[in-house]
């Protein structure tokens, strides 16, 4: 399976749209991090600069990728990968040394997997370099990094769990525009529950866990116990959308 993985990791990172990106939000984060400590802008946005900036700026600004620009461009990635192949029937058919689809698909999953655990931790370090540029050293202040760095690999776990539904629904609806209309919908979806009185869907969300951890304790440990209960839901979401993945693709029938 590792020469398969290989070819389709540097298949993903071929695709332009992945720099274009990384460069966007560098300069987003780069300029955003001078803006904000302006007295003006402090003023105008009504912000104290002490909490939102110095060493919380890598966590205030993991909200916004992880909230929905991680996920939006997760899934349009994920469409020119998975449903793009499907189109030019390449995505389930064996190779001509014999390969199954099965291992074709695993391979796949795996890519997907790895790329979003890695963006999440590149979006820590471009938010940590703009910090760094602005703050100097007071951004590595213990408590706050190891808090925010635990914060940031609990995303990659959300992000990798959103990836595993994203290619699960490629391979449903064999349609990239079917997909990305699905995954708006779950974004829509998992506000309204997040922000509800619905206890017990919430419990069962893996949305509505990373939600918390971000919003309701941002600059804050999370408690031990939601912690676990947090990750065991998100396995679970992971390991039901790796199943369905390959009971789908087994089902194809050109």
């Amino acid at each position: 399976m590792y020469p398969l993985t290989k070819l389709y990791a540097r298949k993903l990172y071929r695709q332009k749209l992945i720099y274009i990106f990384f460069a966007c939000f560098f300069t987003a984060s780069f300029f955003y991090a001078f803006l904000i400590s302006t007295p003006q802008m402090e003023e105008m946005l009504n912000i104290n600069i002490g909490i939102v900036g110095r060493k919380n700026f890598p966590e205030f600004m993991m909200r916004f990728y992880a909230g929905t620009v991680g996920i939006l461009f997760n899934v349009f990635l994920l469409t020119l990968f998975i449903c793009e192949e499907d189109r030019n029937k390449m995505l389930y058919q064996p190779l001509l040394h014999g390969e199954k689809r099965s291992r074709m698909i695993r391979s796949k999953i795996h890519v997907a997997v790895s790329m979003s655990m890695i963006f999440v931790l590149l979006v820590a370090l471009i938010n940590y370099i703009t910090a760094f540029m602005r703050w100097g050293y007071e951004i590595f202040e213990q408590a706050a990094f190891i808090r925010t760095i635990i914060k940031y690999l609990l995303s990659g776990i959300y992000m990798s769990v959103i990836t595993l539904g994203i290619v699960t629904l490629c391979i449903c609806t064999r349609s990239a525009w079917k997909t990305i209309f699905f995954v708006i919908i779950y974004l829509l979806a998992d506000q309204f529950i997040y922000s509800s009185n619905l206890t017990l869907l919430q419990k069962i969300w893996a949305g509505y866990y990373l939600n918390l951890w971000t919003f309701a304790y941002e600059y804050q440990k999370i408690p031990f116990g939601g912690l676990l209960i947090g990750i065991a839901i998100m396995i679970l979401y992971g390991i039901a959308f790796f199943q369905i993945s390959l009971y789908r693709t087994q089902k194809i029938n050109f």
